[in-house]
């Protein structure tokens, strides 16, 4: 039940928003937010980018595939821009260095302060309104005892995350990056609730490491290896991963679920052009090869269009991590 609970906190339901749509005035006329907020648009290119949770030659790979598809889409080119941090695709973003951008749930959040609310969100995955993470262990650690591993991979209960404090305790343990949603943030969040009790700077054998480069393969890599002990990744990353990997870190832990990734657009583009990439993107169908190869570039089996909404438990973590000093 608690799973449910928290995923009613953090979790809205979707609905179809208008491409204008003010994140900060929801309650707005759809159609009236539009015309005042989004004006034509006088782009003739589109770039886009996205945080770098993968290591940059596959997200070069994977997006050129997408840059080609929207192209043809929008009747105009489109170029991929590989951000090298989270921070730098937020704040090319704000600063006209691209128009879109394939986003966490923090940053996404980040993007709408950066450029003071011109931020637009246009479609998500349907998986990202029910996101998780994996906590995972370096197989020596499993056979020692200290951890078991799990092969249900639906959301357990904070009671079972809170019962691994004495093994956290013996054990070295790493984040993602710091910006990232699902290797850091929530995860954290879940962490410190008063029901578990771990306090990351102290409840492990060691301050936490994070991840500067690599995304969520280079976590699962570290505790593959016997780098870290513990470790904690984006689920998708993990499902996706070689059986190899996988087997030398198992899943110890699932954490209840959250809103994450988003593609976000800057109002600059305008009504008419963020439609036809919202339509574009909800569009995609997995039985059509074009389509599938876009679809696989972002992990996903089908889009929805985003109402900005659902990221408001996102925004409420975010603000509390801040007011704490956990992503300076």
């Amino acid at each position: 039940m608690f799973a449910r609970t928290l995923t009613g906190t953090l979790v809205t339901a979707l609905l179809l928003s208008a491409c204008g749509k003010d994140s900060a005035s929801p309650g707005k006329d759809s159609k009236a937010d539009a015309k005042s907020t989004a004006p034509a648009t006088t782009v003739t290119s589109l770039r886009f980018s996205g945080i770098p949770d993968a290591d940059k030659q596959k997200l070069t790979q994977q997006y050129a595939a997408v840059a080609t598809w929207l192209s043809a889409k929008l009747g105009m080119p489109v170029e991929y821009v590989h951000a090298p941090d989270y921070n730098g695709a937020v704040t090319s973003l704000a600063a006209n260095k691209i128009d879109m951008a394939w986003l966490g749930g923090v940053t996404a959040v980040e993007a709408e302060q950066v450029t003071n609310g011109q931020t637009i969100y246009i479609a998500a995955r349907d998986t990202d309104l029910k996101f998780k993470s994996y906590f995972v262990a370096n197989r020596a650690r499993i056979d020692d005892g200290r951890f078991q591993e799990v092969t249900d991979r639906n959301p357990q209960p904070l009671s079972v995350l809170a019962a691994m404090k004495p093994a956290f305790k013996l054990s070295t343990f790493t984040f993602g990056a710091k910006g990232s949603t699902s290797g850091h943030v929530m995860p954290r969040h879940f962490l410190e609730l008063p029901e578990v009790g771990i306090k990351p700077e102290e409840d492990f054998a060691a301050p936490p490491g994070y991840q500067l480069q690599g995304g969520h393969s280079a976590t699962l890599s570290t505790v593959a290896t016997g780098a870290f002990d513990t470790g904690v990744l984006n689920y998708t990353s993990w499902e996706q991963a070689s059986a190899e990997l996988k087997a030398q870190a198992p899943v110890i832990y699932v954490t209840p679920e959250y809103v994450d990734y988003c593609m976000v657009g800057h109002k600059r583009l305008g009504t008419e052009l963020c439609n036809k990439l919202r339509d574009a993107f909800t569009s995609l169908d997995a039985s059509s090869p074009a389509d599938k190869a876009v679809l696989d570039a972002f992990g996903a089996s089908r889009f929805v269009a985003a109402d900005p909404k659902a990221w408001d438990g996102i925004r409420n973590v975010l603000a509390s991590a801040k007011a704490r000093g956990v992503l300076d």
